[in-house]
């Protein structure tokens, strides 16, 4: 889809960015927002990167699948073939219980480290991981089970002050 225009809907509590496209086509994302909102440039931003999530760690198709895998669900073609491409496990805590996301590909350290950081950074403004704020926010596992990887909310904090 083209994206012609963008449209924000701020309610109580949580912001929506529309994208419009020809033929009436449109694409909303809803987010939960703190005070005081992001500006504009940011909000979209996030929501493009939200959208990147979905397309890029999938999840089961809407007609549904008796191969419940991700990579069941994902055209082959947006399969990575390059050798140096390793499936992780992403673990996410979320206030008192642990989300995990399995299967996730890609190609070095230095992008798990980068896609950590970031998810930890979105859990700073997660209002379920406010009453827990210490400690690990975000583990990588690697194929084996072992965590290769942490990111620990202050970590996620500094690098948050950093980019603003």
């Amino acid at each position: 889809m083209q994206v012609l225009d963008t449209a924000i809907h701020a309610g109580p509590g949580n912001v929506t960015i529309e994208f419009l496209g020809e033929g009436g086509e449109k694409i909303a994302v809803t987010m939960v927002v703190s005070d005081p909102l992001p500006g504009d440039a940011a909000l979209v931003d996030r929501a493009k990167e939200l959208m990147i999530q979905c397309a890029a760690f999938g999840g089961r198709s809407a007609q549904g699948s008796q191969d419940r895998s991700v990579d069941a669900v994902r055209p082959a073609v947006e399969r990575p073939t390059d050798v140096g491409q390793d499936l992780y496990t992403f673990e996410y805590r979320e206030g008192g219980s642990l989300r995990r996301l399995e299967g996730v590909e890609l190609p070095n350290l230095e992008a798990v480290h980068d896609e950590a950081l970031r998810s930890a950074i979105d859990l700073l403004d997660d209002p379920a991981t406010e009453a827990r704020r210490d400690g690990w926010a975000v583990r990588v596992r690697g194929g084996d089970g072992d965590v290769i990887l942490s990111v620990d909310f202050d970590e996620a904090r500094r690098e948050k002050a950093a980019a603003l």
